[in-house]
């Protein structure tokens, strides 16, 4: 009883805690992955980092490409990426995120950069797309991060191109903050509606995205829902420019960077999303074949998922898309989980069973106790009632003071 009443206590304080969270607008996107570099050694092969958990790493070994840790003059270590390379991560996000990274170089004007909503094609991030500008990937807002200035180059659909990759690009500059130089911090907030990029913490531009779920059959993005409309505005909400059938993921968004004949080192990378996509992830991480000998490492992870999945709310629930997967891991799992028998330790005692133990009888008289507990069992239930109260004046407090959290929410509400 003391556990239930200890745990009882820690729920309603979480109970409460997130009453106050929600009243004052708590940040409802959690860190799903981080990543500094500074527990590896120089040269670290990108494949022994923590990258591969959620990125694919790739580079083409031509021109020695290479993606590795690499530690700098002041023995700071970051990663680095040589001529033809691409990070990008496994699985789409799906609803809101935030992603930021601090860029030490990007080589030449569009030759490395950081993309975002980039549905995928049939080639590498990498790949030129055939325009006159000589850019690089098919698809995606492409941010370029230069050493004096940031490239917005927002991809659109161009049907009427002699290329066959259809792409044109829409490159506009901006000068980076006063007092801003590498290495400096570059991060994009995309709500689904609005992508908002800052450098060194304050806001370059916004993208605002219209018209979902279109497709551009000519185009090898043509699997993936897009955006039909793109417009581009400044930090003071001037708009840049209005383009249409922009190559950007309207469903989930695609992260990468990569790299084409140039160089590129970032560090302290950091991405926030929705429970949901953590829910993907978690559920994600369950294989897809359950046997005896991994059953009770799968079932952590299952009981990781549903208590996730769980807390959701309806809408967050309708975007794990993989919800079916978390109920057929569970249906695998319980036959291959042995049955407990759950024991009342009240009824245990340490001291083996003599005559002398007798308990009351319902004449009055004693009979031999079985248990050897008589002498227990009266103190056992005095215990109980005690803690039961302590339970009521407990959930008393709390209910007051979330009452009175409430008060002063309403309160401001009404100022």
């Amino acid at each position: 009883m003391k556990r239930i009443t200890a745990l009882l206590l820690a729920a309603l304080f979480a109970a409460f805690s997130a009453t106050t969270a929600a009243a004052d607008g708590g940040d409802r996107l959690v860190v799903v992955f981080e990543e500094d570099f500074e527990e590896y050694e120089n040269d670290v092969n990108v494949n022994s980092t923590k990258m591969p958990e959620l990125f694919v790493c790739d580079y083409n070994s031509i021109g020695d490409g290479v993606i590795c840790v690499k530690e700098d003059k002041n023995g700071n270590l970051s990663l680095y990426s040589h001529v033809f390379t691409q990070i990008y991560i496994g699985t789409p996000i799906v609803g809101e995120y935030e992603f930021s990274m601090t860029v030490h170089e990007a080589q030449g004007k569009v030759q490395s950069g950081l993309l975002v909503r980039a549905p995928k094609t049939g080639a590498a991030y990498y790949e030129g797309d055939g325009d006159k500008d000589t850019s690089t990937a098919l698809s995606g807002l492409f941010i370029n991060p230069h050493a004096n200035s940031i490239g917005i180059n927002v991809k659109t659909y161009d049907e009427s191109s002699e290329k066959t990759n259809f792409v044109k690009n829409n490159i506009t500059d901006f000068e980076l903050p006063a007092g801003v130089t590498y290495p400096y911090d570059l991060s994009v907030r995309d709500d689904c509606e609005t992508v908002s990029v800052y450098c060194g913490g304050e806001l370059i531009c916004r993208i605002k995205l219209s018209d979902p779920g279109k497709h551009y059959p000519d185009h090898q993005s043509s699997a993936e829902e897009c955006f039909g409309t793109a417009v581009l505005y400044d930090a003071k909400g001037g708009e840049l420019g209005a383009y249409k059938d922009p190559l950007m993921q309207s469903d989930a968004s695609v992260i990468a960077w990569s790299t084409r004949v140039a160089n590129m080192t970032v560090d302290n990378i950091v991405l926030k999303t929705t429970a949901a996509y953590k829910t993907i992830l978690t559920i994600d991480k369950i294989p897809s074949k359950i046997t005896e000998k991994n059953v009770e490492e799968v079932c952590g992870l299952i009981k990781e998922a549903r208590e996730l999945y769980d807390s959701l709310s309806d809408e967050d629930r309708a975007l794990v898309e993989n919800a079916d997967k978390l109920i057929d891991a569970e249906n695998a799992a319980a036959p291959l989980v042995p049955e407990t028998t759950v024991t009342d330790a009240v009824t245990e005692t340490d001291e083996p069973y003599t005559e002398a133990q007798t308990a009351p009888t319902d004449d009055g008289a004693t009979a031999p106790d079985p248990t050897g507990t008589a002498g227990e069992a009266e103190e056992t239930v005095y215990k109980t009632v005690d803690d039961s109260l302590a339970v009521y004046i407990i959930i008393a407090a709390i209910l007051a003071m979330i009452g009175a959290a409430a008060g002063i929410v309403a309160v401001k509400i009404r100022k």
